[in-house]
């Protein structure tokens, strides 16, 4: 078959495989999560950068189904694949369809359908890097401005970007040969700043609250560990795919005509691997922390592996994937009564049938207000029922902004059901309520617990969770300056938040 032509083919199967699987995913945590921001429109929120609130915010203008929701994750993957292609055409058009084809049908491309910060952060950086090749080959400012616009885009989507960043300033200290390399540096970086200023005066503004939660509350307890090293390069090998390992083995004693591109897409790659291996030095690093990276895997590896070596490995990439594929799709198509004698049952009806445990709720919707005991589950029953549920207790490190969305002290007398997929404990409640009463309510053989507070004792509240939260989460370092902070000032007006 003609490469081009196969390439062709691949683009749009594709993306109709991801649009397939973008529909019948049902919504995860993190997603709702996140859409729950685009309902809340700010220039940031707690755990990350605004970027995918504010595309998401733009998505809600059509609708708020699973695939709408997901759509950009699925196009900007797929405009990657096209990317490759553009990027590589021009040097070898057969070879371009083949190393495109494989990104293609890779799996970090094929079940990249949900909707994160990591989503605009993968296509931003991309798009960087698209843009310095461009202002590399042919000596414009111009483009390493647009490099620079996407990389603060990229940063206004989640902070790894400094990772590229990074990377960019080893490639121009290391190239020899590259013309104005110092200007282009500099434009390229003029450019990303406004993206920075708007979120350091954000953080200014709000308790520093990226930075707590990044470089502090998140890393809490985080200590040197082999596993954490080993499970990162099984993730990084498995990631690279057995066949491209293989050949970039294989093929490591090569000489190649490294040229300033290629350089590039090796810096691009490499530099963020081996930081994130140091990481793993102290901490876990998450399989999703590295795509934004990959592409770049596949764009250095062109040159170095032949054509018939990239034919091969589209041959394996296509069973790869498919194996995949059909394990997401035999546990989407898995009966109930797979999981109903599991300890996650509860977590699966929830997940999958959350229309019929809103459904149970109905007979108190007069009476209470709605809350859940963490912040997942609260995100995936608000965007199933359009009505806000609010996380009631201290909740964990992560996903923080119901402290900003929820103002308890208009709750003050208030009933709250707070519903939970396991036996809670009720010394967590009722000290901040006149009456506490535990009901259960089944749903597909699930059961659901129902504490019904009433009679919310705000100033209790205040003194014995929002207190804990504010020394635990709100300890903003001496050396940053700030404005007033909205936790504080909301529950404690007149006192500061601890340093």
């Amino acid at each position: 078959m003609n490469s081009t032509l196969a390439y062709q083919r691949v683009l749009i199967i594709t993306l109709l495989i991801k649009l397939a699987l973008a529909y019948f995913l049902p919504m995860s945590g993190d997603e709702a999560y996140f859409i729950v921001w685009a309902r809340h429109l700010d220039y940031g929120y707690y755990d990350h950068p605004p970027m995918v609130g504010w595309m998401l915010y733009v998505m809600r203008w059509f609708g708020d189904s699973e695939v709408l929701m997901r759509l950009p994750a699925v196009v900007f993957s797929t405009l990657m694949g096209a990317g490759i292609y553009r990027l590589l055409k021009p040097w070898d058009a057969e070879r371009a369809a083949w190393v495109a084809a494989v990104f293609l049908i890779s799996p970090i491309n094929i079940l990249n359908v949900l909707i994160t910060t990591d989503t605009p952060l993968i296509f931003f950086v991309f798009v960087s890097v698209f843009m310095l090749v461009r202002a590399v080959q042919q000596d414009r400012l111009s483009y390493y401005a647009l490099s620079g616009l996407a990389l603060g885009l990229a940063f206004l989507s989640k902070y790894f970007a400094v990772l590229l960043g990074v990377a960019y300033l080893a490639y121009v200290l290391f190239t020899p040969g590259l013309k104005r390399r110092w200007l282009g540096l500099s434009v390229l970086v003029l450019a990303a700043m406004p993206a920075v200023a708007v979120n350091v005066y954000w953080n200014y503004t709000h308790c520093w609250d990226n930075i707590l939660f990044n470089l502090y509350n998140r890393n809490e307890g985080a200590q040197f560990s082999f596993d954490n090293v080993w499970l990162y390069v099984l993730t990084t090998l498995y990631l690279m795919t057995p066949p491209l390992v293989y050949y970039a083995w294989k093929q490591r004693g090569q000489a190649v005509a490294t040229s300033a591109t290629w350089r590039l897409y090796g810096f691009a790659f490499w530099l963020p691997i081996a930081i994130f291996a140091l990481l793993s030095l102290k901490k876990t690093i998450g399989l999703h922390w590295v795509l934004a990276f990959y592409p770049f895997f596949y764009l250095w590896l062109a040159e170095k592996l032949t054509t018939i070596q990239w034919r091969k490995t589209a041959k394996f990439m296509a069973w790869f994937s498919a194996v995949h594929v059909l394990i997401v799709v035999a546990i989407l198509a898995a009966p109930a009564s797979w999981w109903q004698h599991s300890k996650v049952y509860s977590g699966y009806v929830f997940i999958m049938h959350n229309d019929d445990v809103i459904a149970q709720l109905s007979p108190y919707e007069r009476d209470y207000l709605f809350a859940v005991d963490d912040y997942s589950n609260a995100a995936v029953i608000t965007y199933h029922a359009n009505k806000e549920f609010f996380v009631f207790g201290a909740g964990s490190q992560h996903a923080r902004q119901d402290d900003m969305n929820t103002d308890f002290r208009t709750m003050a007398g208030r009933n709250i059901l707070t519903i939970d997929k396991s036996l809670p404990d009720l010394t967590r409640y009722t000290p901040y309520f006149q009456q506490v009463e535990l009901r259960t309510v089944t749903v597909r053989g699930a059961v659901f617990y129902l504490v019904l507070g009433r009679g919310f004792d705000y100033p209790a509240y205040r003194d014995g969770v929002l207190a804990q939260v504010r020394d635990r989460y709100y300890q903003i370092p001496d050396f940053l300056p700030h404005a007033s902070c909205y936790f504080c000032d909301k529950y404690f007006a007149g006192s500061a938040c601890p340093r």
